[in-house]
């Protein structure tokens, strides 16, 4: 485990420079396999990335609307630190919008990296004006009063098969998001920054008419 120390704007810069492929790849060869959150999760434009640590959610669903349900929602905006991002475990709810142009206002104001839900969004319109990333399942003007509420923040959530802690670094492109866990953030980014160098080699050697195979055998990788 890598002793270095970056700061944490310097962090979320260079994960932004990173394909989520390349830190897939290195996860992976970790025995990390079940770190890539459901393909269905993807981001609400075209070219929004996001990366940062995590403000874990757990919410679910509901019937019953009370005002105190929202209070959960009051304490993890206050909670929110700069370049964190809010990641919403929504006990698989199939069709509320747990995000909107409101709570996009709010968090961006306090610094916040962005936001991924295990659910819906909506004002997308604005979400976008906005130049907020947010990666979500689906999109549904649904409001979560009365199908929804919070529950918990800042407690180790489930997302598909990945397991998230706060702290854990989520990262998201078009490819999709994947978590990297808080002791490795450090590492697997350098290692990940190492891939995108190699793959630029790679790239320049088979653009120049260089045999696949002769690439693989001297890179490892294709």
């Amino acid at each position: 485990m890598t002793t270095i120390e970056i700061p944490l704007e310097e962090m979320i810069a260079r994960y932004k420079q990173v394909r989520t492929p390349a830190i897939a790849d290195i996860l992976d060869q970790k025995g990390l396999f079940h770190q890539i959150l459901p393909p269905q999760i993807q981001a609400i434009a075209p070219g929004m990335r996001v990366a940062g640590p995590s403000l874990t959610v757990k919410g679910t669903p509901t019937v019953i609307h009370k005002d105190e349900y929202l209070q959960a929602a009051v304490e993890a905006y206050a909670a929110l630190q700069p370049g964190q991002v809010v990641v919403f475990d929504t006990s698989n709810d199939p069709g509320t919008a747990h995000w909107g142009e409101m709570i996009s206002t709010t968090t961006k104001a306090k610094g916040c990296g962005g936001a991924v839900i295990d659910g819906g969004v909506r004002d997308v319109e604005a979400i976008v004006e906005l130049n907020f990333p947010v990666f979500a399942r689906y999109k549904t003007p649904a409001d979560i009063r009365g199908r929804w509420r919070y529950v918990e923040i800042n407690v180790p959530i489930r997302i598909g098969d990945v397991h998230i802690r706060p702290g854990d670094w989520a990262v998201g492109d078009v490819n999709g998001v994947v978590v990297v866990p808080q002791d490795l953030a450090v590492e697997v980014l350098l290692e990940a920054e190492k891939v995108m160098e190699t793959e630029r080699k790679i790239w320049e050697e088979l653009r120049a008419g260089e045999h696949p195979l002769n690439v693989f055998l001297k890179y490892g990788r294709f």
